[in-house]
């Protein structure tokens, strides 16, 4: 079994990869003897390819196929130009495939198709699924734009790649846009990658003429240079000789012990006639998952990571090197290298290794390399952008969750003393400390993750960390829409809200996309506003340009200095702000900002915890009490009316579909209660056959309060609802 298979990178979103794919499928089927076919598994864009080719909506997707639900020949779509596609889901049913998954697709496809363009969205080498696609791959074309934030990216991928001893010559890099600007030239970023070009892609509004026709501009403008450019980046694709694909299949496949995934897709295996048949269901593809052994194996790897470990920090020293040292971020993809040759090395001299492939000794080296100069087992967790949280219960217990659910994984840390450190490379650059005396913490990733540590002696258990993870592309509120989140009219009515200015108190349960809402309900706020970010650990990706982001500070060593969420939000309107956003209310800072509210900085937003709107007022209440001051209940009932116009609550469902389950209106005071109506809710009636909750969100037909400010900004209301 042979196919050569061309596969489609980018090291961030934007970069024209979908496009590029395109058109390189239809210039391959123009010359392939058997019709080629494109693979969309850019599974975070719901199946963009199918509207590129005009293929929308396609008779199936992947993972109809993957699950069983579908047969591979009645989800594949036919192209005018004899192209085939298989599509990615839709956004809504959006997973990423494991190897297991893709080794059982890839197997199906090249019965029929020797030449498959492949369109990923698997940026990430840490990523199993993407580590696999890499070994089955004959072509790796990476597209990379003429801008500073893609050049980084860029580089840090190929840094990668090398480290995981990825071949130069199947690396094709292709400068898409060419042309924009002057500022990063084609011969800049060649120069700084270190890689020649494979191609010079120009920037032509053509492209985008080609995109909204659902026309590729091979059919479009077949003479346009981009095409050219195409074409040339193809012959060098397809130069490349075909992976021996039924090799790499069966180096994939586990033992029926590391069985795993959604499906009973199969994978080749060679028979003594040489040809390539179907392997039961209970065999599976893992490649490069955590490695499987036996308990006597498992000792003698423990020791031998230990071994290494010890010869690593002797080699190191003669670079006048210390594992401290290696954990400064800026040099970390560089230093990674350096450990990884330096570990491949001390294997090289060592024997009896309890190692059963090659596979095995990659996972080794990058377990070992990731424990030097990374997170240790949650590095390739949080490479994976399925994963939305890791919680660390122990050094012998680590969950993952995805897609709403927690799953239990095989990675654990070697023992406490491990997960200690990796604390500390997480708390240190942050200037923060974690020990006996505060055992408790707060704190952010580079990539702006939220993390919660808390050791013993609070932790019976040994230390627990909880990693909050955030999406690489920021989410809009057309993304919610997809994942069921809300309605088009719940959109239009709080993008009106925000643009009226009334103040918006978000409240939900831990983990609901409080933070998500928040960040989307952010985006409609006119650009020429001024706005005042605070938060505890920075966790808001506001777009605009004026924006000032403020970060409470914990006490120092001696227990000075401590600045808290309250301090901010009183300094915050000494700074001229148009907004202020408050990314958590917890305590007495819940007066400040009701305050704030009330002095002329409408159109304000913040969050908090609570189960209902009418509990958030409740909760507002007890927090504004615990900022000590004597108030009269009523006094401070009057100042949460005036103050907040609109509650929307987010819930988590059992499913693990976040919704927006009510928007209330808080109408003021009535006696001595406060007074709301619901415009929005959400009715759940049942969960069907597979778990999936089952409801409808429905406008109540009640004439909002602020009527008026909503007809200012274009939004009316009527006996049909919103028009």
């Amino acid at each position: 079994m042979s196919a050569r298979i061309t596969v489609c990178f980018a090291a961030k979103g934007g970069q024209g990869r979908s496009i590029i794919a395109a058109n390189l499928a239809l210039l391959v089927a123009r010359k392939a003897k058997r019709p080629p076919l494109v693979l969309d598994l850019d599974w975070l864009a719901g199946g963009s390819l199918a509207s590129y080719l005009d293929l929308e909506p396609p008779p199936g997707h992947w993972g109809e196929v993957v699950r069983g639900e579908k047969p591979l020949h009645e989800a594949i779509a036919s192209h005018e130009s004899g192209l085939k596609l298989l599509a990615a889901p839709p956004a809504a049913e959006a997973f990423a495939p494991t190897p297991r998954e893709l080794a059982g697709l890839f197997a199906q496809l090249s019965k029929e198709h020797d030449q498959i363009v492949v369109d990923t969205s698997f940026p990430s080498l840490a990523s199993e699924s993407a580590r696999a696609l890499l070994d089955l791959a004959s072509a790796l074309v990476v597209v990379v734009t003429p801008d500073v934030t893609a050049l980084g990216a860029t580089k840090a991928w190929l840094d990668h790649a090398r480290s995981f001893h990825v071949a130069p010559e199947r690396i094709h890099l292709v400068v898409n846009r060419t042309g924009v600007t002057e500022d990063v030239t084609a011969k800049d970023i060649s120069e700084h990658l270190g890689r020649p070009l494979a191609a010079q892609i120009p920037y032509h509004t053509a492209l985008l003429t080609s995109v909204n026709r659902g026309l590729p501009l091979v059919a479009f403008q077949p003479q346009h240079p981009a095409v050219a450019a195409i074409a040339q980046l193809g012959a060098k694709a397809l130069s490349l000789p075909p992976v021996d694909l039924a090799g790499n299949l069966r180096r994939l496949v586990a033992s029926p012990e590391a069985q795993g995934g959604r499906g009973s897709v199969t994978a080749p295996q060679d028979t003594p006639g040489g040809t390539a048949r179907e392997v039961t269901p209970t065999t599976t593809v893992t490649a490069l998952v955590p490695m499987r052994f036996t308990p006597a194996q498992a000792e003698r790897l423990g020791e031998l990571k230990r071994e290494v470990h010890k010869e690593l920090v002797e080699e190191l020293k003669r670079f006048n090197m210390t594992l401290d040292a290696l954990s400064d971020p800026k040099r970390k993809g560089e230093i990674r290298d350096q450990v990884v040759d330096v570990v491949a090395s001390i294997l090289d001299d060592m024997t009896n290794l309890p190692l059963n492939s090659r596979g095995d000794r990659e996972a080794l080296i990058n377990d070992i390399a990731n424990e030097a100069v990374g997170l240790g087992p949650l590095e390739r967790h949080l490479s994976d952008p399925a994963v939305t949280e890791i919680m660390v219960n122990g050094p012998s217990k680590i969950y993952v969750e995805r897609g709403g659910k927690l799953t239990l994984i095989p990675d654990t840390f070697t023992d406490e003393k491990q997960l200690r450190v990796v604390i500390d490379r997480i708390v240190a650059p942050l200037g923060r400390r974690v020990d006996e005396s505060s055992p408790m913490c707060d704190a952010r990733l580079p990539d702006g993750s939220r993390v919660n540590v808390i050791i013993p002696p609070l932790s019976l258990i040994g230390s627990t960390v909880t990693i909050r993870k955030f999406p690489e592309r920021r989410l809009t509120v057309d993304d919610l829409m997809r994942f069921g989140a809300l309605t088009g009219d719940m959109s239009q009515f709080i993008r009106c809200a925000v643009l009226a200015k009334l103040n918006i108190f978000i409240s939900g349960g831990t983990g609901s996309g409080k933070t998500t809402l928040l960040n989307v309900m952010s985006g409609f706020i006119p650009a020429d506003e001024r706005i005042v970010t605070i938060e505890d650990a920075a966790e808001l990706q506001l777009h605009q340009d004026h924006v000032i982001s403020l970060e409470s500070r914990p006490p120092n060593l001696e227990g000075q200095g401590a600045i808290h969420i309250r301090d901010l939000v009183r300094n915050s309107l000494r700074m001229r702000p148009d907004r202020i956003i408050v990314g958590e209310v917890r305590g007495g800072e819940a007066l400040d900002m009701l305050q704030a509210m009330n002095t002329g900085h409408d159109g304000s937003l913040a969050t908090g915890h609570a189960n209902s709107p009418r509990d958030a007022l409740a909760r507002l209440e007890t927090m504004v009490l615990m900022a000590g001051v004597d108030l009269p209940i009523r006094a401070i009932r009057e100042q949460i009316a005036a103050a907040i116009n609109l509650i929307v609550q987010v819930s988590r469902m059992k499913d693990g579909s976040r919704k927006i389950t009510r928007i209330s209106e808080v109408l003021g005071m009535e006696s001595e209660l406060i007074v709301m109506q619901d415009l929005f809710t959400f009715d759940q009636k049942t969960v069907n056959e597979s778990g999936e909750v089952v409801g409808d969100f429905r406008y109540t037909g009640l004439m909002p309060h602020a009527a008026e400010q909503f007809e200012r900004v274009g939004l009316k209301f009527g006996p049909g609802g919103i028009r």
